[in-house]
């Protein structure tokens, strides 16, 4: 039987957490706004980019849905990976 070839990973998530460097990804459970829900708590959130409040704005979110509908939507990677 092959040996799983990520099992490094786990490894090295076990040796982060005896360091005591392991951090864990926080879950965020409400928009992105300056009093959001993580892990279950209501916080001020000092960690965001939406120090506009774009975010949850009527006109932008409505503006994203069309384009969605128009566009279409996924992830993708930078525009100069293709670059020639």
């Amino acid at each position: 039987m092959m040996a799983n070839p990520l099992s490094y990973l786990h490894e090295q998530i076990e040796e982060w957490r005896a360091e005591g460097t392991y951090q864990r990804l926080r879950v965020l459970q409400s928009a992105s706004a300056a009093e959001s829900r993580f892990d279950g708590k209501q916080v001020v959130n000092l960690a965001s980019n939406n120090y506009l409040g774009l975010t949850t704005h009527p006109k932008l979110r409505e503006a994203a849905i069309e384009a969605t509908r128009k566009y279409g939507v996924g992830s993708g990677a930078v525009r100069t990976i293709s670059a020639p």
